[in-house]
């Protein structure tokens, strides 16, 4: 019986930060080592300046602008229905994946695994605001970390079967909420599998009061969403009961990620005060969608202050 062939891979890169972060991004995509041949394709939020003049520097990739729908959940479930492969790897521009980044995550497909993804790393010696926003999204996946099962996996660094994708094909259809997703697919397939060594890197500047909206209106579309999913009206209104008693609780579990190593302890406690005020408004958001069940006006991602085209991966 001859050996059956590899499987097709699509790396799908969401870019909501701006042409800066797509070419180092692109640029460290493409030389991924031992990964073998893959699709790269990008779905660009329409308003982002710069990214159409990237087609020449980079012929091999597949470049679409989403025109008429630019929020991040729009944009990633575009990038899932152009997605030709039999894997299809999802990640955003602002992210800088190491050497092997992957090859780790398509060594880790399995049997009895709904999805594979790794680390969200940083730069520890950013402001206290750069280190807030990235802390209060991705402390969950941050290292040290081991290998195994894990509740949640992020946009940023996830990967998919394509014949598992198609059979929630309504949950992403029009939109891509990863909570919903992944818990329908867990349930359906497996566990979500958690690799360490897959890691890509982030550093996004963005103004304090747009990071603390952005927080907001993410909470705001969160709760929607998860009424949307199984919200009963009772359910609901225990979920709005509970959530002012978020903020201590995320905070602990913020903390006790970070100090697992001293330098993320030390931007942790440096970051304490933009990091509350972006944990209050995310409970204020969450509130506020279990509440009234109504989106907010602007769900889309925080503009950046600056590109930092100049900073190391």
């Amino acid at each position: 019986m001859p050996p059956s062939s590899p499987p097709r891979v699509t790396v799908a890169i969401c870019a909501i930060a701006g042409a800066d972060h797509l070419v180092r991004c692109l640029e460290a995509v493409l030389t991924q080592p031992g990964a073998g041949t893959f699709e790269v394709l990008v779905i660009t939020d329409p308003r982002l300046p710069g990214v159409d003049d990237l087609r020449p520097r980079f012929p091999a990739v597949r470049i679409i602008r989403n025109e008429g729908q630019s929020t991040p959940i729009e944009i990633a479930s575009r990038a899932l229905r152009e997605a030709t492969g039999d894997i299809v790897v999802l990640t955003e521009d602002h992210c800088i994946p190491d050497p092997g980044w992957l090859g780790q995550l398509l060594a880790a497909h399995r049997e009895g695994r709904a999805a594979v993804g790794g680390a969200v790393e940083t730069h520890h010696d950013g402001d206290p605001v750069t280190w807030a926003f990235y802390l209060v999204d991705y402390y969950r996946y941050m290292r040290p970390q081991p290998e195994g099962p894990v509740a949640a996996l992020t946009v940023c660094n996830v990967s998919y079967r394509r014949e598992q994708l198609e059979a929630v094909r309504a949950l992403w259809q029009g939109t891509f909420h990863e909570t919903a997703i992944n818990a329908s697919l867990a349930q359906r397939f497996g566990v979500l599998w958690f690799v360490p060594d897959a890691i890509v890197r982030t550093r996004r500047r963005v103004p304090f009061g747009a990071a603390v909206y952005e927080r907001y209106a993410f909470g705001r579309m969160f709760a929607c969403n998860r009424n949307a999913f199984g919200g009963s009206l009772p359910r609901r209104w225990v979920y709005a009961v509970l959530a002012p008693l978020l903020p201590p609780v995320i905070l602990w579990r913020m903390a006790r990620r970070a100090f697992r190593s001293a330098p993320a302890g030390a931007m942790f406690v440096r970051s304490a005060l933009p990091l509350l005020a972006m944990v209050l408004a995310w409970t204020w958001g969450e509130w506020l969608g279990y509440i009234t069940n109504r989106l907010p006006k602007d769900v889309n991602a925080a503009p950046e202050l600056r590109a930092p085209a100049d900073d190391g991966p």
